[in-house]
């Protein structure tokens, strides 16, 4: 059974709103029991405890009366009866129950009149001011009915209540009219206070339903921000720690209790210092690794303060640098790349104008008649390597100053098994070369330049079989992943060195016997124009593994 709706009543101007129905009927039927027996049970104590003889007579039929419709009560409650109907039954079993406890204790003379007003409270909880001012008319009746049928002598009074003198008609009327002025005045105070109560209550839930939703907020935000987050107390204790911390950081947690000093060992940064120049109210910036690890941090440490300024905690905003150092990195290398290229251009181009001259008069001097046999040979090989060189200088000038790609519709998978069936029929692989593939297609075309990724797939796979001059398996995965296509170029070859990791992409920088170090160089120029990216892992004695991720531009 849900809980009714809270009913909101008016009544002399003034809008009265009333407390749930159901659960104040509920908790009625609960409260009437308790206090019936707690009333029994202390007459008998103290009965038992004194000589005096107490008349505990009518308080036993009372408690018997309520048990029996109290039980009535419940009956109705497990029949589902609506809970207002039910609660305003109730009101009107209480009223019976304690007119008949008034009248066996001495009418109007009763010490327990004032029994009544609780009724009239009650029916404000439940039903506001018109409530309030129903019960309070109902016992009023009540009252003023069994007053006058006394006084008048219509219903003898009670064998049980003490002997009282008869009052007079005219303080009969005066009696009565001062209770029933108590009711009303009652029954106005606690349906205003009922409706003050109900409205703080509205207040608070509202109050508390906000900071819920602000609360809920707030931890979504914090577990979506990428970037890790650290609440920590004034003396650099953790009391809040979002997902990405635990990620970042690469710990199983849990951080809350842990201080920041264990936490977040930066190398060179003292958390007390830290703590101390954080109270100057600048918030401090710091980088560096995790001690014992390799993660490079940036953090930002910002103070929490009240609202007098005084500081309350810190929070740590840190992030991981190692992508930001990559792309610094990458960044720098294609800068350098590009100057490099530059004056590599500038240098070729003044050799070609000599050694163009050089070429020409060699062919000149060799038609000269006068000329040996010996001549005449020494002539043409001049003429030859002139040519050769000028060869070399136009491949350098076509890396120096690479053309822009010729994008078009290209799959990206055929061309690449299109190549390395292209590069297994080459000389370079021998019988001790084994060339596995697995090439996923993507669905569409997308737009590329495949002359250009032809280029830079051969260079790789003649990178990875150099790199085997003994034999081994280079191994080829393919296939879209997201938004790109990624590729996979695997070999067991010697692998490499940090150092030598770091500059495999500049020119000239030749790590094997013969090179010219401007393979990959290329294949970096060629993946970068295409707007993707080429990472590379390698251990000494296990190989080394090409990663290039390609986006899948549509037509």
């Amino acid at each position: 059974m849900g809980e009714m709706p809270r009913r909101v009543v008016s009544g002399g101007g003034l809008e009265l709103s009333a407390f749930p129905t159901e659960r104040v009927a509920k908790w009625l039927l609960g409260l009437r029991l308790v206090a019936v027996s707690a009333l029994l049970v202390g007459a008998l104590l103290v009965q038992s405890t004194t000589e005096e003889i107490l008349p505990i007579a009518p308080l036993v039929h009372v408690a018997g009366l309520t048990y029996a419709i109290s039980l009535l009560w419940i009956l109705l409650w497990v029949l589902r009866v609506p809970p207002r109907l039910h609660g305003a039954l109730q009101l009107t079993g209480d009223l019976v129950i304690l007119a008949t406890l008034v009248y066996l204790t001495g009418g109007p003379a009763s010490p327990f009149v004032f029994l009544f007003l609780i009724s009239v409270a009650i029916g404000a909880l439940m039903y506001g001011l018109r409530g309030a001012l129903t019960v309070a008319g109902g016992a009023f009746v009540l009252y003023g009915a069994m007053a006058e049928a006394i006084g008048f002598g219509l219903v003898r009074p009670s064998s049980y209540g003490s002997v009282v003198p008869p009052l007079g008609r005219s303080a009969m009327v005066f009696q009565i009219f001062v209770t029933g002025t108590g009711f009303a005045i009652v029954a106005m105070l606690t349906s205003y206070l009922a409706h003050s109560l109900q409205r703080a209550e509205s207040r608070l839930k509202g109050e508390r339903e906000a900071s819920a939703r602000l609360f809920a907020i707030s931890a979504d935000v914090l577990r979506s921000v990428d970037s890790g987050v650290l609440a920590a107390d004034v003396e650099g204790r953790v009391v809040l720690a979002n997902p990405a911390a635990y990620r970042i950081l690469r710990d199983a947690g849990p951080f809350e209790g842990r201080h920041l000093s264990t936490l977040l060992p930066l190398e060179n940064v003292q958390w007390p210092r830290v703590l101390q120049r954080l109270k100057l109210g600048s918030p401090v910036r710091l980088e560096g690794s995790v001690v014992g690890g390799s993660v490079p941090v940036g953090c930002t440490v910002t103070a929490l303060t009240d609202s007098a300024g005084t500081l309350v905690g810190l929070v740590v905003h840190f992030r991981d640098l190692t992508e930001v150092r990559e792309t610094t990195k990458r960044e720098r290398l294609r800068e350098r790349m590009e100057a490099v290229g530059e004056m590599a251009a500038g240098i070729a181009h003044e050799i070609r104008n000599p050694l163009a001259s050089i070429s020409g008069s060699a062919q000149v001097l060799g038609k000269v008649p006068a000329l040996g046999p010996k001549e005449h040979k020494l002539s043409r090989i001049i003429v030859e390597e002139s040519r050769r060189l000028s060869d070399i200088i136009e491949s350098f000038l076509g890396f120096a100053r690479p053309p822009d790609p010729q994008r078009g519709p290209c799959d990206i998978a055929r061309t690449l098994d299109e190549t390395l069936t292209l590069f297994a029929n080459s000389p370079e692989v021998t019988d001790r070369h084994r060339i596995s593939a697995t090439i996923t297609p993507h669905a569409k075309p997308v737009l590329a330049d495949a002359q250009q990724l032809r280029q830079a797939f051969y260079n790789l796979a003649r990178n990875a079989i150099q790199a085997m001059p003994s034999g081994g398996t280079m191994r080829v995965e393919a296939g879209p992943e997201g938004n790109d296509y990624l590729i996979r170029w695997k070999d067991e070859g010697v692998g490499m060195e940090p150092q030598q990791i770091q500059e495999i992409f500049q020119p000239f920088k030749a790590f094997r016997k013969g090179g010219t170090g401007l393979g990959l160089a290329v294949v970096y120029s060629i993946v970068s124009d295409h707007r993707g990216d080429i990472l590379v892992e390698s251990k000494i004695g296990t190989g080394t593994t090409f990663t290039l991720r390609l986006p899948l531009e549509a037509i």
